[in-house]
Order: structure tokens, then sequence, then C-alpha cells
């Protein structure tokens, strides 16, 4: 194919850009068709299309793309299929981008808290040490410790006696 352009007069394609153009541009297509789509439902609500709610969605565009690429490479959709998923996730995007983030969020929050209770728990269990060990020094200093602290119990001191 580049042989031909080339001899026509045309300027070549790159491999790179062939190749990212089958692997990627049957999604851009369903971007572009489901971002018209859903521009053209707006304006049938009624709705004024303003500066602002385009720039919005251009700027949501890039992650409607990762996520239709997503859909597409787990359901291993090809082309049509690939370009009318990406058309669906751009007409929803503001629902699909917000579904993501909720469950994004959710899952960050319960691993913060198992941190939390994890800390919490290291943490209680430290100052239950520290306030039994004073106890233990208290009984001991008052006379009412048992004779079952071991903690307590010297280890018997040999002064020497008994080395030849």
């Amino acid at each position: 194919m580049n042989a031909q352009a080339v001899t026509l007069g045309r300027s070549a394609v790159t491999p790179w850009f062939e190749a990212a153009f089958l692997k990627y541009g049957w999604i851009w297509i369903g971007l572009s068709f489901g971002l018209a789509a859903k521009y053209a439902l707006l304006i049938k609500r009624g709705i004024r299309i303003r500066g602002a709610l385009v720039l919005a969605d251009l700027l949501l565009l890039p992650m409607v793309a990762l996520i239709a690429y997503s859909i597409t490479s787990r359901l291993g959709a090809n082309g049509e299929a690939a370009a009318l998923l990406s058309a669906l996730a751009t007409v929803g995007a503001d629902r699909l981008v917000k579904l993501y983030t909720e469950r994004f969020l959710d899952r960050v929050d319960s691993e913060l808290r198992a941190v939390v209770d994890r800390q919490r728990a290291e943490i209680r269990n430290e100052v239950q040490a520290e306030i039994s060990a004073k106890e233990v020094i208290v009984d001991q200093i008052t006379g009412k410790a048992p004779s079952e602290y071991q903690a307590l119990k010297r280890a018997p001191v040999d002064l020497g006696k008994g080395k030849p």
C-alpha cells in the first residue's frame, strides 16, 4: 500500500500510524459518532449547547476512550462492534465515568478502612501491653505481685563458685 502511494505521488503512511489506526481507529470513530449523538440528544431535549459543556466533554473524552478500549478488549470486539461500544460509552459518558469513579472510591474507602482498623488494633495492643507492664511494676513495688509472675523471677546469680 505504501509503495502504491509513493508511485502515485502521495505521501506514504508510516507503519506505526497504520498499526495505531488498525488498533484504535474503530474506537475513535465510535467516540466521534457517540459525541455527535450525545449532542443531538441534548439538542432534541431542548438543552442549549454551551462552550463549557463542549469543553467538559472534550476533557472527559480521553477517560471515555480508555473505558471504551477496556470494554472492547474484554469483550473481544473488533471493527464495527468496537465502534458501537465506543459510541455507547460516549453517549453515556457522564453516567459511565460516575459509575467508575464511585466504584474506585468505594474500593479505596474499603482498603483505607481495613488499614485504619489494623493500625487501631496494633495501637490498642501496644497500649494494653504498656498498661499491663505498669501494673506489674506497681504490684512488684507494693508487694502485691503474685509468685506466678515469671517475668519478675530473677535468674540465679552465679558468683563464680564452682568454676575451676
